[in-house]
């Protein structure tokens, strides 16, 4: 049995960089070493563990009283959370008036942002416990980890990977649950929660650890939110990149792994931004991370994906002054449109329409701006409809209906109604995605992608400039677009925008190099694999001919982009190409840096920098056909 004791383990660190007066709390190494499952690791020392993590079933798992006193260490941070829709099932928790309320609230993120467990995508789970009229049926915990510690300080998070780590148990780490792929649960897991990390300054003045940057900074914490981003923008006056949905959590996934946002074409992603990092590595140990001191762990944190290098607590970024951004929405659909006095178009005149777009797009990332689009298949509720919202940084309301002039008089050439859009313009802060769709119909602004909780499968690719440069590459991306929306019954999503070398500033950093030369960052999901609340649950079997089908249309687009890349936030971790498609020339690198601070993979996240040594089985130890969900042990490849 372990035996834990609360020792007071505050430790005033002297050699890091520390940001918020929570970080100052940390495991001293003479606490750590009193209890060998506390105990920090070491760099330079290899796997030992077995081939597989530890399940409850397995012996070693730790008892009812070791998990007792961990939580005693841990000052009561510990957490055993049932999965959100247990309320709906027969037994102890079961309500029907909590499931209808449940039923009600379960498409909004905050719901899942604010639980320890829950994520945007719950098709990853495995679908062992969603909301439910049959309170009979099973609920079982699935993918869902079955201890959550809700760090409040970085000694909860070190003592989180010191005994996952020495314990040989799954760890994986929640933000704010925005997660298409399941990258942030895992079946018989410890998670770390860093929702609650918080904390937020500006600074007119600063200067960089090595003195190369001197200027507008922001300081944030692990569990800041976008809004809470743009909240600081319009107090502070100035702008920083973050999220355009609310609920994001900014120093998770969405920096490490690129971060786009209104400002992609006029000051790069967010990952290019960044100035310092403070993170707790594989080893229980807290490290501050810049281009002076673990450059390597720097560059890699950068772009190269979260939960893969560590933990991050907080970071410092670039911040710009203000820089207003003119927005203006334009739509058109084969269908009658509520809220438009435009008459529905042919289906031909439809895609004699996009093309037109697409020819215009270019224009909008070469001035800096970003067009924002969908374009909803014949058989969704809206019928064959396209709708975006171009904004454009430092644009005066007068120029930027000069600059869209030209996209609505080849529209209106072909016959597609369109009179000049009311043009906003936004002071202190990007539009959120929720703004720029405030005058649309409420059967559209309610998609809005990242911030609806379901089953949506999503994959995505990178369209490079010289896919529009020319006659032909331009009517091939049209053609491959049209294809998958029109033969595949698909969801596109779109964003125009263009995060050069030289935009972003020419940073040393991870960042897929397929970002750099990009115009379009397209996405298809599968609206079939969307759960409403209502539809009944698909079975694994269907979940996995689902995703076949997604990289079959996945294809169409590879074949017209060869050489490009996808975005390892919103694509498909899934991908039958994921390393060349997430990381491009970068992956080799990144490998070597991953062994380097993480020799036993401890931290594992599908889809990852390392992640092909790893996959989930069986509790029998059996290999699994079909697409990867979280509600199984993981376990070394071929052993």
């Amino acid at each position: 049995m372990l035996c834990f004791t609360l020792f007071s383990l505050l430790f005033l660190a002297t050699t890091t960089a520390l940001n918020f007066d929570w970080e100052r709390e940390q495991l001293s190494g003479e606490d750590a070493a009193r209890n060998q499952a506390l105990r920090f690791g070491s760099a330079s020392v290899t796997a030992t563990s077995g081939s597989c993590k530890i399940i409850p079933r397995d012996a070693e798992w730790p008892s009812e009283d070791d998990w007792a006193s961990f939580n005693n260490t841990l000052g009561g941070a510990l957490l055993k959370p049932k999965p959100l829709a247990s309320v709906c099932y027969a037994g102890e928790g079961y309500s029907a008036a909590k499931c209808d309320q449940l039923k009600g609230s379960w498409a909004g993120m905050n719901l899942h942002s604010d639980d320890p467990a829950s994520i945007l995508s719950q098709w990853a789970s495995g679908n062992t416990c969603t909301p439910t009229s049959q309170p009979d049926s099973n609920c079982t915990q699935g993918g869902w980890p079955e201890y959550v510690i809700k760090a409040t300080t970085v000694r909860h998070i070190q003592l989180a990977v010191n005994f996952a780590r020495n314990q040989n148990i799954r760890l994986v780490i929640k933000n704010s649950g925005h997660d298409f792929n399941g990258k942030s649960i895992g079946g018989y897991s410890l998670s770390v929660w860093t929702h609650n990390l918080k904390g937020i300054a500006y600074d007119p003045s600063y200067t960089s650890p090595t003195g190369s940057y001197t200027g507008r900074a922001v300081t944030y914490a692990a569990g800041v939110q976008a809004y809470e981003g743009s909240t600081l923008m319009r107090q502070k006056n100035m702008v920083m990149i973050v999220a355009g949905g609310g609920t994001v959590g900014i120093a998770g996934g969405f920096l490490q792994g690129g971060g786009h946002s209104s400002y992609t074409s006029y000051y790069g992603l967010a990952a290019d931004q960044v100035l310092a990092i403070t993170a707790v590595t594989a080893d229980g140990k807290v490290v501050e991370a810049h281009e002076g001191e673990n450059a390597d762990l720097f560059w890699a944190f950068r772009g190269g994906g979260g939960g893969t290098f560590g933990i991050i607590t907080s970071v410092v970024v670039k911040a710009f002054p203000v820089t207003p951004l003119a927005s203006s929405s334009i739509r058109f659909s084969t269908t009658p449109d509520r809220g438009s006095t435009a008459p529905p178009i042919s289906t031909e005149t439809f895609w004699a329409g996009m093309r037109a777009y697409w020819e215009f797009s270019v224009a909008i990332c070469d001035a800096g701006g970003l067009g924002y689009s969908f374009i909803y298949p014949n058989s969704s509720t809206t019928g064959l409809t396209f709708t975006v919202s171009i904004s454009v940084p430092n644009q005066t309301t007068t120029e930027h209906r000069r600059f869209v002039r030209p996209l609505l008089q080849k529209l209106n050439d072909l016959g597609i109604q369109q009179a000049m859009p009311t043009v906003g313009r936004s002071l202190t802060s990007p539009s959120s995605y929720e703004e720029r769709y405030k005058h649309e119909p409420p059967h559209l602004s309610k998609r809005v992608l990242g911030e609806t909780t379901g089953h949506t499968m999503i994959a995505s690719r990178f369209f490079p400039r010289t896919a529009f440069s020319n006659i032909s590459t331009l009517e091939s991306s049209h053609l491959a677009i049209r294809h998958v929306v029109e033969n595949g019954s698909l969801t596109f999503h779109g964003m125009n925008y263009a995060p050069t070398l030289s935009v972003s500033g020419n940073p040393n950093n991870a960042v897929n190099p397929a970002f750099r030369t990009t115009v379009l960052h397209a996405q298809a999901y599968e609206p079939n694999a969307h759960w409403d609340g209502q539809a009944p649950i698909l079975s694994h079997e269907a979940l996995t001919e689902r995703h076949e089908r997604l990289q079959a249309y996945m294809q169409v687009w590879r074949d017209v982009t060869v050489g490009s890349g996808s975005y390892i936030n919103e694509g498909d971790a899934q991908d039958w190409e994921w390393k060349e498609a997430f990381f491009g020339s970068n992956y080799d690198k990144l490998a070597i840096v991953k062994k380097k601070y993480d020799p036993e993979g401890l931290f594992w996240a599908i889809g990852g920098v390392g992640s092909d040594e790893w996959e989930i089985r069986d509790v029998d130890g059996k290999k699994r056909e079909g697409i990867v969900t979280q509600d199984g042990r993981l376990c070394k490849v071929g052993l």
